[in-house]
């Protein structure tokens, strides 16, 4: 079989149908792919509509594993020899999977990432606009092998199969940047990645709003203390902690003490409420105006500075805990 598709999911019925349909409808023949899905928890139980013809279609069950153990028990139940991982929430074209072989065919032994982009209906919003730009920031315009050593989304990438058992697969111990350590694990072996924009992804998830957008920006900062634990010399990370750290009056340039000490205030759930108001007002009455993605942009560091805060500070206690827990051993 050439090709396996892994798509963790967790309580999202509807959006699965979706996804997996258009995966059904690919221009490979049936026989030359299966969809995975892999379902962490969901209640009820995910099903998938019986079919008799190809592409064969199973669920693997587990109990809130988290999405990268959810993916490497995909992995280990795949029988291709690409393994193609989405999201729930995508959909595709019908050429999605013949592009990603094509392109492990062109790169043997390369990463390849694909395209991920809002459904146009978003980009008729200022909040579609403003996160269309924000999440295409940094992203290849064009097709070919990429020198960023970090360029991985796991809603929309392949890998070769002995390839991903050889890395070891997905950190189980990260829930926030795990695609990202995959990819800096595969780079530091010299491995290739490659860009295909024709693989493109199309993202139909349910963070509708500047606020949800915020909510689950918090989350994935709050997570992320063990991937930057463990690239604390990575430039990306060495950024995070410059905007979001402690303050450190005479340490740092005094613009950037008083940015952190901005956040610290808008954090504040008092002030973070009446920022919400606000750009709600905005967004009614000038949604064209400048100031949206202003208010945007500090709703969003608000976020980001709270979620990445609360994180260090689980980091920091857990890791005092250790160091007690091993002296009480040793006495």
């Amino acid at each position: 079989m050439k090709l396996s598709v892994v798509i963790p999911t967790h309580n999202r019925a509807k959006e699965l149908v979706d996804t997996v349909s258009c995966l059904k409808r690919q221009s490979l023949a049936g026989d030359d792919y299966e969809v995975i899905v892999v379902d962490d928890g969901s209640s009820p139980p995910a099903r998938l509509a019986e079919s008799e013809t190809n592409p064969s279609c199973s669920v693997v069950r587990l109990e809130g594993v988290e999405r990268s153990a959810a993916r490497n028990a995909g992995a280990a139940a795949a029988r291709g020899r690409i393994l193609v991982f989405v999201d729930d929430d995508i959909t595709v074209g019908n050429d999605f999977l013949n592009a990603h072989l094509l392109a492990h065919e062109e790169w043997p032994d390369a990463l390849v990432v694909g395209s991920v982009r809002l459904p146009d209906a978003f980009l008729s919003t200022p909040y579609g606009r403003f996160r269309q730009k924000l999440e295409q920031r940094g992203i290849p315009q064009s097709r070919g092998l990429k020198t960023m050593r970090n360029l991985c989304t796991a809603a929309n990438m392949s890998v070769p199969r002995d390839l991903f058992q050889k890395l070891g697969g997905f950190d189980p111990a990260l829930s926030s940047s795990e695609d990202q350590d995959f990819a800096l694990r595969h780079t530091a072996l010299e491995g290739k990645i490659g860009f295909i924009p024709e693989a493109e992804a199309i993202h139909n998830d349910n963070a509708l709003d500047i606020g949800s957008y915020c909510r689950r920006a918090e989350w994935g900062a709050e997570h992320l203390a063990p991937f930057c634990k463990r690239y604390p010399d990575w430039p990306d990370n060495i950024d995070r902690e410059r905007v979001n750290g402690q303050v450190m009056w005479g340490r740092e340039p005094v613009f950037g003490s008083l940015r952190k000490l901005l956040k610290l205030i808008l954090a504040a759930k008092p002030f973070l409420a009446t920022t919400a108001l606000f750009t709600s007002v905005l967004e009614r009455i000038a949604p064209n105006s400048v100031l949206v993605e202003r208010f945007y942009r500090l709703l969003l560091g608000a976020h980001i500075y709270r979620g990445y805060r609360k994180g260090r500070r689980a980091a920091i206690a857990d890791q005092q805990a250790a160091i007690s827990g091993s002296q009480l051993a040793e006495s």
